[in-house]
Formats: C-alpha cells, sequence, structure tokens
C-alpha cells in the first residue's frame, strides 16, 4: 500500500484503491490528502458501491489461502486479515507449523537463557522466532510484554507491536 498519493489523483486509482487494494474510503482520502466525502463523490461517480444498502455490507470474492476454493466476505473481514480461509478447518489445518517441535522444557529454558540477558518478568512472554522450542540461541528468541501482544504481533496484519527484548540485538 502506498504510504502518500499527490493531490492530483486520478479517478482510476481510487477505484483500484477501493476495488482492488479494498481500502476504506477514509484510508483513500488520507493517502490522497482530501477529505472522505470527496472519496466517496468519486467513487459514485465511477459507479462503485459504497453503502450497505438491504442487501448488507460490500462483499469480497477471493481464493482460501490453503484450499483454494472460491467464496466471499465482507470488505471490512477481509482487510483484518493477513491470510483469508473458506472454513475453519482451512484455517486449523494452516496453523500447523511443519518448523514447530513441541518440548515441554524450551520455555522454561528460554527464560533461564533470557534472564541472563533482561530482566524477564513472570507476566513476559519468550517467542522462538523459528518455532522450533530446543532452538534457545540468542537470535531466535524475543520476548513480548504479554501473549496478547505475542499474537498480535505473530499472527495479525499491520501490527505494530515490537517485541520488549529481541536477542539479535545483543
Amino acid at each position: 500500500m502506498p504510504t502518500h498519493i499527490k493531490r492530483t489523483i486520478k479517478p482510476q486509482h481510487i477505484v483500484s484503491l477501493a476495488l482492488v487494494q479494498h481500502l476504506s474510503p477514509s484510508q483513500i482520502a488520507k493517502l490522497a490528502g482530501v477529505c472522505r466525502q470527496q472519496i466517496w463523490k468519486i467513487l459514485k461517480q465511477a459507479g462503485v458501491s459504497t453503502n450497505k444498502g438491504s442487501g448488507g455490507a460490500t462483499r469480497v470474492q477471493y481464493n482460501c489461502d490453503f484450499c483454494g476454493k472460491p467464496t466471499e466476505v465482507t470488505r471490512a473481514r477481509w482487510r483484518k486479515s493477513i491470510k483469508h480461509f473458506c472454513c475453519e478447518e482451512c484455517y486449523f489445518s494452516s496453523l500447523e507449523n511443519l518448523g514447530y517441535h513441541p518440548w515441554r522444557q524450551g520455555q522454561r529454558l528460554a527464560r533461564a537463557i533470557i534472564a541472563q540477558y533482561f530482566p524477564i518478568q513472570p507476566e513476559h512472554i519468550p517467542h522462538h522466532k523459528d518455532g522450533d522450542c530446543r532452538n534457545n540461541n540468542l537470535i531466535n528468541l524475543c520476548v513480548y510484554v504479554s501473549q496478547a501482544d505475542h499474537i498480535k504481533a505473530t499472527h495479525h496484519k499491520n501490527s505494530t507491536i515490537k517485541p520488549i527484548w529481541d536477542g539479535t540485538n545483543i
């Protein structure tokens, strides 16, 4: 997504941002440097439906990132996800990390190693970047403030959450 657009943006670019990248009129307005109402007018003139109407919210068609099955969801739901799935089965199948090696002592040992370099608290969450709990090299470890921050940083789109400690900085 472009970080800035000049005020001389062409209507076809605005339509592309709305229909291809699925940006909201508010997001497009920030990029274009104009008010949101101006974006609404341009989209309306181009024949792009921006209202929910009787049919509900605008829907986006896409292919499942796991199985490739065509499906659709609302535009707002599509924008919130990094990956898009047709069903829960595909979602959970995609979570199976082949590089993940569960090891009961992995987090405990990682905490002990991190404690030598950083004052880790009980609520802090150590994270193995490659998913292998047996790989406790410093460059593979980082620490998040909470489990919520850990999930947001590793699984959510456009997350600005950074670890409070990263082993690559040592």
